[in-house]
């Protein structure tokens, strides 16, 4: 499953080029520093990429549990899971697009359908492809409650029930810390605009820390000082339940 377009790898790699001249102007400013400095603007480069699929997958996680509320109602209105599962395309489209993530999953299952793949096998598939957990637990218990043939139905609308209330709760603390991510990001880049201010108001005051061995050092000291703040920002923020 390939979660980001050409488009946004684009702009994430302009993304990093500019972090990486940044750097280069307010720590440095010479040209020997761009090369060191390429390599924290790969590592910014992974860092941003991944928080973008977080959130791709975090959207992906709120339309499959909208999804599994559809077979919940479908189950009780006596459709199997696969049939609920289906039926809920139109739903999904017109929500969230023919494009969505959940769309072009039930795309899949459908067509898997259509050429006699069984749909237990295909599901399992489709989640460990897509790499969402929630997704991967629902096609495991789906495939062990079709194998053993008990009370499907009761089995997975209990399953559809716990994975529901397990994505509430991870919105909730999303919730609760985006008003700390908030003020995370204008903290990182608070060092930055003091420096520029510093730098239109008073111009040279930074000079001597940029012709100097011991000023590179300084700066150097200052720049990990920095890096080591904002990835300790980053994992306070990182939660996973």
């Amino acid at each position: 499953m390939r979660w980001l377009s050409t488009r946004e790898i684009t702009w994430l790699i302009g993304k990093s080029i500019l972090a990486v001249c940044s750097l280069n102007y307010f720590f440095y400013r010479s040209a020997f520093a761009i090369l060191p400095l390429s390599v924290l603007g790969f590592l910014y480069y992974q860092a941003e990429r991944n928080m973008l699929i977080h959130k791709k997958k975090g959207m992906a996680k709120e339309q499959f549990k909208e999804l599994l509320l559809l077979v919940s109602t479908g189950q009780k209105a006596g459709y199997s899971v696969e049939n609920a599962l289906l039926t809920g395309y139109h739903d999904m489209r017109n929500l969230y697009g023919e494009s969505s993530i959940i769309c072009r999953m039930l795309t899949a299952l459908r067509v898997g359908g259509e050429n006699n793949i069984p749909f237990s096998r295909l599901f399992g598939e489709i989640g460990e492809s897509i790499g969402i957990q929630e997704i991967q637990d629902f096609a495991q218990i789906y495939e062990i409650s079709y194998k053993s043939s008990g009370n499907m139905s009761a089995v997975m609308e209990k399953t559809a029930e716990l994975i529901v209330q397990k994505l509430e709760t991870e919105k909730e603390i999303e919730v609760m810390l985006s008003a700390r991510k908030l003020e995370q990001r204008i903290m990182n880049v608070m060092p930055f605009l003091i420096m520029l201010y510093i730098n239109l108001t008073s111009p040279g005051y930074f000079g001597s820390l940029y012709q100097t061995a011991a000023g590179a050092g300084i700066m150097s000291i200052c720049l990990l000082i920095y890096l080591g703040a904002y990835a300790l920002s980053q994992k306070l923020t990182a939660i996973e339940i």
